[in-house]
């Protein structure tokens, strides 16, 4: 279960693509269909790199680091990137 979990947005995007492939060739292959093809390969490659969870930079890091424990109740949450 953990590996679905983990790659849920690899999984869904196989199967968006399985679908467009059946969908799109089951009447043959034509030249508009695999541009078409392309294109939803394309959009969920860049959906994927926006919506990829990626690490703090070390200016974000230090500015937490400096807010933190400044006489004042500091609410923490802690968020898993997947």
């Amino acid at each position: 279960m953990v590996i679905v979990n983990n790659y849920s947005m690899l999984w869904g995007g196989i199967l968006i693509l399985g679908l467009a492939v059946f969908f799109l060739l089951r009447k043959g292959s034509r030249s508009k269909n695999g541009l078409k093809l392309i294109l939803i390969a394309a959009a969920l490659f860049v959906s994927w790199l926006v919506l990829r969870p990626d690490q703090a930079t070390i200016s974000e890091i230090t500015q937490f680091k400096g807010e933190l424990g400044q006489g004042q109740a500091v609410l923490l949450e802690l968020q898993s990137p997947y």
